[in-house]
């Protein structure tokens, strides 16, 4: 699975966790920095990378993967960019556009709306600073997702998350550790908008 997926998957994660049946636990928005680590259920390679990800509700993400592997993944409630820049000046950078509703990044991170509760979704099991979201069958089929684990340090607020691994349908397993996150930021509205470069190859 490539950066695209991943961020998809990670959009709706985000998303869903809006409004905790405890307290309200996502902000509207927020800006984080964090490190990405995929492995693969069946090399059981891992690869890592860096990025940036800035999250509006609902259903707006913009996520920069940093490194050797530089890309662009940006969705609103209407449309996905999946941007990778040239690697050689006189070669185009590509992009792919698709419709949100065929992404599942989105859908994911709406549906943690409904709180660190068990629902519909996905089952509520808390161990220490642990929180495992375990998803139903109906959650599983929609997000294509197994289950998903958060990790706090200290009280269970957003401000305070410092991992999320999520195990999709497939078994294979992706590591998100958040170095920054900073809550209820205000964000520009072309953050969840993308113009293409010059010299850019579009797909649809």
């Amino acid at each position: 699975m490539g950066f695209f997926k991943s961020f998809c998957i990670m959009s709706v994660l985000v998303g869903s966790l809006l409004a905790s049946g405890k307290a309200s636990f996502l902000p509207k928005s927020f800006h984080a920095t964090f490190i990405k680590k995929e492995k693969s259920a069946i090399s059981q390679k891992v690869k890592t990378n860096e990025g940036e990800l800035f999250y509006q509700y609902p259903s707006r993400i913009r996520m920069e993967a940093k490194g050797k592997r530089k890309t662009v993944y940006v969705s609103n409630p209407f449309q996905t960019y999946l941007y990778t820049p040239p690697v050689f000046d006189d070669t185009p950078g590509e992009l792919t556009i698709n419709k949100s509703k065929n992404v599942p990044m989105s859908k994911f991170f709406d549906s943690l709306k409904k709180g660190l509760v068990s629902n519909s979704i996905y089952s509520v099991k808390e161990t220490g600073e642990n929180v495992v979201l375990n998803f139903t069958k109906e959650g599983e089929k929609e997000m294509k997702i197994h289950s998903a684990e958060l990790v706090f340090k200290g009280k269970k607020e957003f401000s305070r998350l410092k991992q999320v691994e999520i195990v999709l349908d497939n078994k294979k397993k992706m590591t998100f550790m958040f170095q920054k996150i900073v809550v209820d930021k205000t964000l520009k509205k072309d953050l969840f908008e993308f113009d293409a470069p010059k010299n850019t190859r579009i797909s649809r």
